[in-house]
């Protein structure tokens, strides 16, 4: 069976990448090309941003009941509604005489191939699929230096042992969304309801990093230097760690009390945020954490521990 990732909330809108194959004949992909997970995650509807995890050969059966090995709480669904196999590349999904059908990139069949990026409605609920770290992350070869340095982050961050978290923007790159969608590890977009979605390419997303991922490693190479977001380790229940960081997403202006979007987990906000704050500030931004940390002006890792600012 998948690994399931349960996320936190409403869903993030990506634009789809999509190519339609009606026959297994038609894999196009290269032999060469090596096989990879595929991610079916939920966009829309009951469980968004839910993540289904399928290993290269790999079939499930997802509907409303626990007949199906992936069961979804959506009326609309039937008890198993269709299957999906991954053959490393690319899913075949197909309709097991469901009472509303299956939609295809759009297109009501009962069985159609799908790429990266490919949506599949059945009941109310809608999916998509992805290649696990289909994206480029930089458009420069990686260096042997800046792998170097890399894996000294990735030292002072620590473990990833469901305590690492992260808070990245996607208004700084639009690979940011596709890259935590192309990870099964759990992220969320931090704003809520249909105000949301309207700020989705724009929105802050909450991660958490899992073991036996690669993303943080993606996420540092393309993101470290270029402000994509900030880290912190936090022991707390997932629930409490989304709701502490949605306390700091608005501030008050002081002289008019207006109230305004406050960017915390751009670095560069957020290093001269830590400058500037109260004792008061400092320790209502450390509940609930063991610590931030972030890119410092020199690109070094700068920190905020509970002892106080470093870096």
């Amino acid at each position: 069976m998948g690994v399931l990732t349960s996320n936190w909330g409403a869903a993030a809108d990506v634009a789809p990448r999509a190519a339609i194959m009606t026959d297994a004949s038609n894999d196009l992909s290269p032999p060469s090309q090596p096989l990879r997970r595929g991610i079916l995650m939920i966009l829309w509807g009951p469980h968004a941003f839910r993540k289904i995890v399928l290993e290269p050969g790999q079939t499930l059966t997802i509907g409303r009941t626990d007949r199906a090995n992936i069961s979804v709480n959506d009326p609309q669904l039937s008890g198993v509604h269709f299957s999906i196999w991954w053959s490393g590349r690319q899913a075949l999904v197909r309709d097991l005489g469901s009472a509303t059908g299956l939609q295809v990139n759009g297109d009501l069949r009962p069985r159609g191939f799908i790429e990266h990026g490919g949506f599949v409605i059945a009941g109310a609920t809608t999916f998509q699929i992805f290649v696990e770290g289909f994206t480029a992350v930089s458009d420069e070869p990686l260096a042997a230096s800046r792998a170097a340095r890399i894996e000294a982050i990735k030292a002072e961050l620590g473990p990833r042992d469901g305590q690492l978290y992260a808070i990245f923007d996607a208004a700084r790159d639009e690979r940011v969304r596709w890259v935590l969608c192309e990870s099964i590890d759990a992220h969320q977009n931090l704003y809520e309801g249909f105000e949301g979605r309207i700020l989705d390419d724009k929105a802050p997303y909450l991660v958490r990093f899992e073991a036996d991922s690669d993303l943080l490693d993606r996420l540092l190479i393309g993101g470290w230097g270029n402000a994509w977001g900030i880290y912190f380790r936090s022991d707390a229940h997932q629930k409490e760690v989304r709701r502490h960081a949605r306390r700091f997403l608005m501030a008050e202006e002081e002289e008019t009390t207006e109230k305004l979007y406050f960017r915390f987990y751009d670095p560069r906000v957020f290093r001269d945020f830590v400058k500037v704050a109260t004792p008061r500030q400092r320790e209502e931004l450390l509940a609930s954490t063991q610590g931030y940390f972030f890119e410092a002006e020199d690109n070094s890792v700068a920190s905020l521990l509970p002892a106080g600012p470093t870096g």
